[in-house]
């Protein structure tokens, strides 16, 4: 026996409804059918299949052997159709997986926040996240391995869509226990003489840092990378050297008196970006959590 591509839903479902009813006017009636179409489809559906699925009994029509055995296979069918069909309906309440892919300051110290709020109005969308380097969610982007990127740093690829999300001025901070604590105005040409502790290639934050000191015309004379930023904060508290990272990143830490803030004319600033594929047309999901990051950027922990 061979089971035949043209086999269809409505076949299937005129079969289930028949085994259910056992009489093929009842069963017409229930589909909106003419019990002539439903015969033709029911024969055409015992066609395929090599063989009947019914047998009669007076006026009234049973499952034979082979029926009863398709009978729960094809309740299965019918229930993944409509399954399917409430999800893709479900414009009104929107469900289903979301990647998101975030750069590491904004998966550490504010996406969070957002999430927590975003689940509690969308309770059947699941949510994913992604965590690297502007550089690695751009590509997690490019190729359809996240539906939404949000980033720090300016974008190379054409066949993305950008906006900006909040901007973020970058604070420079030392160690409490550093003379440049207690110096007031510290010049980028001092700055450059430090050692600096600084994010990995393909950070947006590391990218941010350079463009700034490029524009004041220094150079770095020593740096330290580390490519994580806990760890850069660690290591200025213990006296290592300076760095630069986001506002939120270092907020708790100098509000302790564990990092001090360098009073200085360098303060770099950039927007957190919402990117997407320019051929993502998105779903319901989709198109939730985009609208929800437009209108809740200076929300909760921002």
């Amino acid at each position: 026996m061979s089971i035949d591509r043209d086999v269809t839903i409505r076949q299937i479902e005129i079969f289930a409804e028949v085994a259910r009813s056992g009489n093929l006017t009842s069963a017409a009636g229930r589909l909106g059918l003419s019990q002539s179409a439903a015969s033709m489809a029911l024969k055409e559906l015992e066609r395929l299949l090599d063989g009947p699925l019914f047998g009669r009994i007076g006026r009234g029509l049973v499952l034979n052997d082979r029926g009863r055995l398709l009978l729960p296979l094809a309740e299965d069918v019918l229930g993944s159709v409509r399954d399917f069909t409430s999800v893709g309906r479900s414009g009104d309440e929107p469900s289903g997986d979301l990647t998101v892919a975030c750069s590491t300051t904004i998966a550490n110290y504010l996406f969070p926040f957002h999430m927590k709020a975003f689940m509690d109005e969308y309770p059947r969308i699941s949510l994913i996240l992604k965590v690297g380097n502007t550089m690695e969610i751009e590509e997690e982007i490019s190729k359809g391995c996240a539906d939404i990127g949000l980033v720090e740093g300016e974008l190379r690829g054409e066949h993305l869509r950008s906006e900006d999300w909040i901007r973020d001025d970058l604070s420079i901070f030392c160690s409490p226990q550093d003379p440049l604590a207690r110096e007031s105005l510290v010049s980028p040409i001092r700055l450059s003489k430090e050692c600096w502790i600084l994010r990995e290639d393909g950070s947006g934050t590391l990218s941010t840092i350079m463009a700034a000191l490029d524009r004041e015309g220094v150079s770095l004379s020593r740096t330290v990378r580390i490519g994580h930023t806990e760890a850069i904060k660690r290591a200025v508290e213990a006296g290592m050297g300076i760095s630069c990272l986001s506002r939120f990143a270092v907020e708790r830490e100098v509000a302790r008196g564990d990092l001090a803030l360098v009073d200085t004319s360098l303060t770099p600033s950039r927007w957190f970006r919402i990117i997407t594929h320019r051929r993502n047309g998105g779903g319901p999901a989709f198109s939730a959590m985009t609208g929800w990051l437009r209108d809740h950027r200076f929300s909760v922990g921002l």
